[in-house]
This record gives structure tokens, C-alpha cells and sequence, in this order.
């Protein structure tokens, strides 16, 4: 299950490149088994209030220097620290206060009531206020498929918080988490590792009362998800020989399916490259994608 560590009393500060240095020696290639080696001195780290401060003053400094009005409302997720494959991200959470509309703007943006699993090893820390309250499932990423309205087999594993101190690691593609939202204004601290082979993968988006898998079209991969699909209708020869290479080539299962489902859009006559690209490639999301196809040459 997703890992806890509890908060410590009155951690002794460390600095960021202690902290760096640190997780270097930790790693092996296992992020998970790292990260609960540092655990202790992430909770130090953020301990150290002045680096937290100055976090804080650098992104409102980068925000100060934008000259255009769209660069002055500062992201609710921000990278504070980069030491390839390690990144620090601070992020800033709110309580529901205000119009519905304000409330129901701000969980888009806080992605409040949003259960998701990770394609990436995470370690958060509360690093101030309460925290965001959290419910955390379980689940075998092997068992799906990952198509829209797939049933998912998930566990619940527990309710908890993020207050000050406390530390947890999520698993990639195991541990399914929804964030709520804390009861004052809070924040978190996260070390990402960028393992290639993981956060190429697809991440996932749960619906928690069916217990069945939802598209997301608001981040990355789902806004080129989307293009890949759209572009099928005003594609030309030109455009079909860059979408066969996506579909043979995109290490992600979803851009892969995508670009088979624009080619299939705007090429039927190329049903059958397509049927042999999809048992080569052999993912369950680019095989449906064919079959949709030829379920819809019958019906016709």
C-alpha cells in the first residue's frame, strides 16, 4: 500500500544539496526502495522554513518579471529545484470558500475529488497547514486495459491527511489516491525521479462510484490525445506517414491508439496496415482501436 511516514518532532533542517546528495547515493534504479531510505531527510528538508520561504519569493519573483497579463496568476504546482533525474515541486492547496463557481474553478485547478494513480514514483511531505485530506486505493495496473468505462478491481486502503511533517510515497500504477480538500490553506513537497520507462506509461483516471476508468482531456497526454484524434479529419498523405509513425513508434499505448484512430478517420482504405501495425504492436488500447473499425464496417 501507499507508504506512511510519520511526521518527527522537530526535525533538524537540512539543506537542498545534502538532501540532493542524498537521494543520488540512495538510488539504484528502484525510486520506491530510495525514496524510503531519504523519507526522514525529506521531512528535514522540509523543515528548513528558509528554504521553503525562498521557494515561495523565487516563483513570485518569476511572476513579477512577466511582462504579459496572462504570466501573472502563479500555478497552484510549481517545479522549485531540478537535479536531473530528481525534481522538487512545491504545491499550494486551498479550502472551498467563495460562489460555487469559484469553488468549482478552483478543484479544476487544485484537481480536488479527482482519483488517479501515478506514472511516476512520488514522496510528498506536509510542509504547511493541515494538509489535504486524501483517500488512497489499491490496484494491479496488469488487470486493465485502460479504455474509457473499463470496470478496475480496486482496494481501499485508507483516509488520511498530509499535515505538517508527515511524509508519503506512492507507488506508480499500484496506489490510486483522490485528493479532498484541507480544512485551512496548506502546503506539500514532492520529490519526482524521472525513470523514461514509467512516465511514458499512460497515467489513469478513476471513477470512484463506479469503479471504472474516465477519460482526462485536461492535461498533457489527454490535450495530445485529443489533437491526435482530431487531426485524422483534415490529415493528408503527408500527415498519414507522420501518424503511422506515432502508431509504431510513441513509447505511450495511448498516442499509439490515437494516431490508429485518425488514420482509420481519414484513411479507411488503410484498415488493413492498420490491422497488421495494431497484432504487431499488440497493447489492448491500439487492438481496440481496429476492432472498433471493423465493428463499424459490419454494422454499415
Amino acid at each position: 500500500m501507499a507508504i506512511s511516514i510519520a511526521a518527527k518532532t522537530n526535525p533538524p533542517p537540512v539543506e537542498v544539496g545534502d538532501f540532493i546528495g542524498a537521494i543520488r547515493n540512495a538510488y539504484k534504479g528502484n525510486s520506491v526502495e530510495a525514496m524510503q531510505v531519504v523519507a526522514e531527510k525529506f521531512q528535514a528538508l522540509a523543515a528548513n522554513r528558509e528554504f521553503i520561504r525562498d521557494a515561495l519569493l523565487a516563483e513570485l519573483k518569476r511572476i513579477a518579471a512577466e511582462r504579459h497579463n496572462l504570466g501573472s496568476f502563479a500555478p497552484q504546482s510549481f517545479i522549485i529545484h531540478r537535479a536531473p533525474p530528481f525534481s522538487l515541486r512545491l504545491n499550494l492547496w486551498l479550502p472551498p470558500v467563495g460562489s460555487s463557481r469559484k469553488i468549482q474553478q478552483e478543484a479544476r485547478i487544485y484537481s480536488y475529488e479527482k482519483a488517479h494513480d501515478h506514472n511516476f514514483s512520488l514522496l510528498t511531505v506536509g510542509a504547511g497547514g493541515p494538509g489535504y485530506n486524501t483517500r488512497v486505493y489499491e490496484y494491479d495496473r496488469n488487470a486493465i486495459e485502460g479504455y474509457e468505462g473499463e470496470p478496475v478491481e480496486m482496494t481501499h486502503l485508507e483516509d488520511t491527511s498530509l499535515p505538517l511533517g508527515k511524509a508519503m510515497i506512492y507507488r506508480p500504477f499500484q496506489d490510486i489516491h483522490v485528493q479532498l480538500p484541507p480544512e485551512e490553506p496548506s502546503m506539500s513537497l514532492n520529490l519526482l525521479v524521472e525513470e523514461k520507462e514509467i512516465v511514458e506509461q499512460p497515467q489513469y483516471f478513476f471513477d470512484l462510484k463506479s469503479s471504472t476508468v474516465i477519460p482526462m482531456n485536461d492535461n498533457e497526454v489527454g490535450r495530445r490525445v485529443s489533437f491526435l484524434q482530431a487531426v485524422g479529419h483534415f490529415a493528408d498523405d503527408t500527415c498519414a506517414s507522420l501518424l503511422f509513425d506515432v502508431a509504431r513508434q510513441s513509447r505511450n499505448p495511448a498516442f499509439r491508439a490515437a494516431a490508429v484512430h485518425a488514420i482509420r478517420t481519414g484513411f479507411p482504405e488503410r484498415q488493413s496496415e492498420l490491422e497488421q501495425l495494431a497484432r504487431a504492436d499488440g497493447h489492448p488500447l491500439v487492438l481496440r482501436e481496429t476492432q472498433a473499425t471493423r465493428a463499424e464496417m459490419v454494422t454499415a
